[in-house]
């Protein structure tokens, strides 16, 4: 994680972090859920903001109001000024002349008014799920209904800090207790809900129209196809009309956040609009860990517990590799009632996970089978593929119950960390060619059996 240094701004200490040395500066606003230290535990915004700063230099930093920075003060409400007054601040304390901003949902207004107003401190920008006016007026039918602004105001008071408010805003980890539990942590870190809501209607009664026009950098517009409390494409059309020299993309999925669902799909955009080119295609081809683990005799226990009593032990099954895979860093891909798909981008890590997955099981009174691979694969949005991933499915399918069973590939690839196998013979995997030695992981030395 990158150091937390802070810079003043009217007496006000603001909480910022860079890193990356990409030859453009890169000023990431995620808007009010926001905390520069606590969003390094999601993997998956760590994988974001490392692209990010793959090819960029990039400033992160907590607003006034939220996060690791003081709160807003009583007589200063005007959340757009207060925006503007510290980002100028970090930008200074870093010594950035001019920036790109990548601004999400209710960081946009500001956003645009800033490079409205200051043309020389923004090289270009990038608006994400956002808008120039929430509510709809006869002048603006892409507007939502005002019903809706006072919804969204009062959700925000009512559900901050709790699970029902991330399954609204990221469906796609709806399913995921481990997800939801850090998710909730991290609002609840990141601001109140009262102050929540109160920066919120600030957003919702927004309106920067007048400030399109003057916006002189380049744009990108970026939104989602279907969000279920605001049109995202009626306000990108608008603001990208009304901008003179803008760009709009359309990225698939349901999430209001752009660290998840869709990842690399939104980073593309972003590093062609802002380089020219687009060094990592949507499909990377990236050296991991592949693992599979399915319930052992899965089909003869279903039929002896009955429908209801199989379907609650998969849910808890489910719901246990979901942690898991989670707590070691893995990406789930796939899961079916009795097993899992996972990736990881370190064979220790996998192979921990492994082990976690193998013990929890037994609380459950289920037995389970883990195969495990290393090799490179085609990482896309929404799949991994590739022949190290058919391997993998190949290895478990030659597991014993309770057993974790690895390819000799991935045994070389851990050799010195301690980890020790037992060799389970050559196999031939239909559609592989040729013979493949597989090795079953010991338990460790120290571990009473």
């Amino acid at each position: 994680m990158p150091e937390t240094r802070y810079t003043t701004t009217n007496g006000a200490s603001i909480a910022y972090q860079v890193l990356g040395d990409g030859p453009t500066d890169l000023v990431f606003a995620g808007g009010l859920v926001t905390h520069l230290d606590l969003q390094w535990d999601f993997p998956e915004a760590e994988r974001y903001l490392r692209r990010l700063a793959s090819f960029c230099r990039l400033i992160l930093f907590d607003r006034r109001g939220t996060g690791l920075s003081d709160p807003t003060p009583p007589d200063h409400p005007d959340s757009c000024d207060v925006w503007a007054e510290d980002l100028t601040s970090v930008l200074d304390a870093v010594d950035s002349p001019s920036a790109a901003i990548f601004a999400e949902r209710d960081a946009g207004p500001a956003a645009i008014l800033f490079a409205a107003a200051q043309p020389r401190r923004v090289s270009a920008l990038v608006l994400a799920n956002t808008t120039a006016r929430y509510v709809a007026a006869d002048d603006y039918p892409a507007g939502e209904p005002a019903e809706s602004a006072a919804l969204a105001h009062q959700t925000i008071l009512d559900q901050w800090g709790t699970e029902e408010l991330v399954k609204t805003t990221l469906p796609s980890h709806a399913d995921d207790a481990n997800f939801l539990r850090l998710a909730t942590r991290l609002q609840r870190s990141a601001t109140t809900p009262r102050t929540a809501a109160a920066q919120y209607r600030i957003y919702l009664e927004c309106d920067v129209r007048h400030a399109l026009g003057e916006v002189q950098c380049p744009t990108l517009v970026l939104h989602r196809a279907n969000l279920p409390f605001f049109s995202a494409a009626k306000h990108a059309e608008y603001l990208d009309q009304h901008i003179a020299n803008s760009r709009r993309h359309e990225i698939p999925g349901t999430d209001l956040f752009f660290f998840y669902e869709g990842a690399n799909s939104s980073l593309g955009h972003i590093e062609e609009f802002l380089t020219g080119t687009r060094a990592q295609s949507s499909a990377d081809r990236v050296l991991a860990t592949v693992m599979f683990a399915d319930i052992a005799g899965s089909t003869q226990l279903a039929s002896k517990q009955g429908d209801a009593a199989w379907r609650d032990l998969a849910t808890r099954f489910q719901q246990m590799l979901r942690s898991q895979v989670a707590r070691f860093w893995g990406r789930l891909v796939d899961t079916a009632g009795d097993g899992a798909f996972a990736v990881f981008d370190s064979p220790t890590r996998a192979l921990e996970c492994a082990r976690a997955i193998r013990d929890e099981s037994a609380t459950l009174d289920l037995s389970v089978r883990i195969g495990l691979h290393a090799g490179e694969c085609e990482v896309g949005d929404d799949a991994v593929r590739g022949v190290a991933v058919h391997i993998g499915a190949r290895v478990v399918d030659q597991a014993r119950p309770d057993e974790i069973l690895v390819s000799r590939t991935l045994r070389d690839v851990v050799f010195g960390s301690g980890l020790e196998f037992d060799r389970r013979g050559r196999h031939s995997f239909k559609g592989v060619p040729g013979k493949w030695s597989l090795y079953a992981l010991q338990e460790p030395k120290d571990k009473p059996r």
